[in-house]
């Protein structure tokens, strides 16, 4: 007990420290931002993905589910966004389309076309297969896109990359496995088409912490349990104001940097093939808090944040679309 102390203190002191570091602005055109995640920060991908549809032009999703699942009642519906059992799916895409017609999320043309990849192993005991494969009808009601979807690798609940630090089949902290398989090659690839090679070495670019809490209301993170510093990983080139590309990239429950301090950061596979590509990848983090209950500091796909988590108006959406109008210059 008394080292996790020891730990949490020291990251309260280093996030503190480093919190006067403002993100910067890049030579990245808004129709390259793409987004990735993972368990929550997949579920948050699709909402990013189906709210913001003219600002998100691909989206990678491991272990997610179906938008706008939990409808606001995790308690009536959390079992089957994480089963795929029972799961409303007609329901959810009419929902969509209402909401886009209100005006609530961009309009629902903007999905088709954009590049999809999914990915849920075989092994995943947390959110099984047939939640996954809820969000392929789903997706496929929008759009008429080539939708790759890997269900055939015998994985456990994780984000998967060869710089995995658990065997595939591992459910265990900090739930990034190894599986033989480079899907960051073949979602990065689906969204900027052919890339250069893998940076296996020292990579050339920086990761820079900066101060979240000015994109979050009232210069607040904590309010909408997201921290107040977050990461973003910037190649020389990008650095060098050449034209670039952006990938958001969300962590999953458990994996913040308030819980496993850096590894998803620095061991998502994304960096290595972003640093000769001209690819910055921005990592948005969130905490955990006792109210509202999120223990494990996931990302709000069932409303923890209010009744409108999935909607433009979701504050957890809003400050991570902030952060890629300042990294864009642009308006998303």
């Amino acid at each position: 007990m008394l080292r996790n102390l020891l730990a949490f203190t020291f990251y309260i002191i280093a996030n503190s420290a480093s919190a006067q570091v403002n993100l910067g602005s890049y030579n990245v055109s808004p129709n390259t931002v793409t987004v990735a995640g993972v368990s929550s920060g997949g579920f948050m991908a699709v909402q990013l993905q189906v709210a913001y549809s003219k600002s998100i032009f691909g989206t990678a999703v491991f272990a997610g589910g179906t938008y706008f699942c939990a409808q606001d009642d995790l308690a009536v519906w959390g079992a089957a966004c994480l089963t795929g059992i029972g799961v409303p799916v007609k329901s959810l895409m009419s929902f969509t389309s209402s909401q886009a017609t209100a005006g609530e999320i961009d309009p629902v043309s903007n999905i088709g076309g954009k590049p999809i990849y999914m990915f849920s192993g075989l092994l995943d005991t947390t959110v099984k297969q047939p939640a996954m494969d809820d969000l392929h009808p789903y997706y496929q009601s929008f759009t008429n896109s080539h939708i790759a979807y890997d269900n055939s690798t015998e994985a456990e609940h994780s984000w998967v990359t060869p710089d995995g630090v658990n065997p595939c089949f591992t459910l265990a902290t900090p739930f990034i496995n190894n599986c033989s398989i480079d899907p960051e090659e073949t979602f990065l690839t689906m969204f900027y088409g052919t890339l250069n090679a893998r940076q296996y070495g020292t990579l050339g670019g920086s990761f820079i912490q900066f101060d979240q809490n000015r994109f979050c209301p009232n210069n607040n993170c904590a309010s909408i349990d997201m921290d107040s510093t977050a990461w973003v990983f910037v190649p020389q080139s990008c650095a060098q104001q050449q034209a670039c590309r952006l990938v958001i990239a969300l962590h999953g429950c458990q994996q913040s940097q308030q819980t496993i301090g850096t590894t998803f950061i620095r061991k998502s596979g994304i960096n290595e093939w972003a640093d000769g590509n001209n690819i910055i990848v921005l990592y948005p983090q969130t905490i955990a808090s006792i109210v509202p209950a999120n223990a494990d500091g996931c990302w709000d796909w069932w409303g923890y944040t209010g009744p409108h988590y999935a909607l433009k108006s979701a504050p957890q959406m809003r400050a991570i679309m902030a952060e890629v109008k300042q990294i864009t210059a642009t308006l998303p």
